[in-house]
């Protein structure tokens, strides 16, 4: 710039660009310095602000006040979402057929599966109801065998049942109330006496019938219990399903293959197994009672048992409430066959191994005597099973070993048929 680019005559500082042109050096036009204080003393024009966004402006959220009718409106539709979630999976039969075949539920759903399934054998079927007294003192095998005289038995009793359960199943596989010849229902005591378990309130036996209720059981079934504890408990597990199936499930995902091989097996196989199943061999040969002197005698080599001893002699208080809900549940299952051709046939199983001299109960009208009024039923005479009643064919306080087994099963049978002659 200046006299270092060649000016000497004091002009004014210009820049100027040096290029090269054909060879030849080419200075371009001078360019006028930039007065930088004059610049920026100079006032600018102002710059247009930039035009504010426009504001979304929402309309307010209507506020829902907090009344009991909004409330109770939204706990009804949370309940009915929940309820509806439930009844998909565990009121269809998307989950029966994974059930853990060895556990309660699916013990019993594997019978209906069983009993459902079969096709008819032509002859005249007697449904064998009952407990695990029936469950180890009848075979069915047995009295098909003892004589094939166009009657087929069949086994369906299942564990820890009374005829609450026995209710709901019967009218379940059987819904045209013909399908057999008869069914034969036991009853431990004809006397209606007082157990030291209460039967009546045994919540347990929700498990049994679970999948066999209908959303209009919810109510009756609930209440059929005494206590509000098993009332509560009921009313949980039979309107959302899912609760009394969560154990189930969480092992099913644990073990999914394992499951799913066993529930296959059971469904192919469980009926033959249970056709097939011989009895208990042990026995408590040997022992006796002295109702005198109230007194257990164990054989000589086996141990003392105290607790057998207890149920032995034990005397629960009476109150009656066994022979209410006999007769209530009792009737119902036999009211289920009026104006059916099926019979229904009641008989008093072997009690124990020693019975009492005389029952505890002495009601003026027991759950026999209300039943007898009714055409269809036949009431077996208690003594036809007695002779049974011995320590040597049981094993333990009141199921039958394989021993009596093999005589209750043939005597069931002809006390049927004579009661359908």
């Amino acid at each position: 710039m200046g006299a270092q680019n060649g000016h000497f005559d004091g002009a004014p500082p210009i820049c100027q660009a040096m290029v090269r042109e054909n060879g030849q050096r080419v200075v371009s036009a001078p360019t006028p310095a930039i007065n930088l204080a004059a610049s920026v003393l100079t006032p600018q024009p102002a710059r247009p602000k930039p035009k504010p966004k426009p504001r979304i402006v929402r309309p307010p959220r209507p506020r829902v006040a907090v009344t009991a009718r909004n409330l109770a409106i939204f706990l009804g539709v949370v309940f009915c979402g929940a309820f509806l979630a439930d009844a998909l999976i565990f009121r269809t039969d998307l989950y029966t057929p994974f059930l853990e075949p060895q556990s309660t539920t699916g013990y019993v759903e594997r019978i209906v599966y069983t009993e459902t399934h079969r096709p008819p054998t032509g002859k005249k079927e007697v449904l064998v109801l009952g407990n695990s007294r029936i469950a180890e003192a009848f075979s069915a095998r047995i009295a098909n065998e003892y004589q094939q005289d166009g009657y087929w038995f069949l086994n369906c009793a299942f564990l820890a049942s009374t005829a609450r359960p026995w209710y709901y199943f019967v009218r379940d596989i059987d819904p045209q109330r013909n399908r057999y010849a008869a069914i034969a229902i036991p009853i431990d005591d004809y006397s209606d006496s007082d157990l030291l378990e209460d039967p009546t309130d045994r919540a347990l036996e929700l498990k049994l019938v679970i999948n066999r209720l209908r959303v209009t059981d919810i109510l009756p079934f609930t209440f059929s219990f005494p206590s509000w504890a098993s009332r509560f408990e009921v009313a949980r597990g039979s309107t959302f399903k899912g609760v009394g199936f969560q154990l189930d499930l969480q092992e099913f995902i644990e073990h999914p293959a394992k499951r799913l091989k066993d529930a296959s097996d059971y469904r192919l196989h469980g009926a033959d197994w249970i056709y097939g199943y011989g009895g208990d061999s042990h026995s408590l040969a040997g022992l006796s009672v002295d109702w005198a002197h109230r007194r257990v005698t164990f054989p000589p080599g086996m141990p003392q048992d105290d607790l057998l001893a207890k149920l032995i002699l034990a005397e629960p208080r009476q109150t009656g409430s066994l022979r209410d809900f006999q007769i209530k549940w009792l009737g119902a299952l036999v009211d289920l066959y009026r104006g059916s051709k099926t019979k229904i046939i009641i008989y008093q199983v072997p009690r124990n191994l020693a019975p009492r001299p005389t029952p505890l109960a002495h009601w003026p009208s027991t759950t026999v005597d209300e039943l007898r009024k009714r055409p269809w039923v036949k009431i077996i005479d208690p003594t036809v099973f007695e002779p049974l009643e011995k320590p040597e064919l049981f094993f333990d306080y009141i199921h039958l070993n394989a021993d009596g087994r093999k005589l209750f099963s043939p005597l069931l049978a002809d006390t049927v048929k004579a009661a359908l002659q």
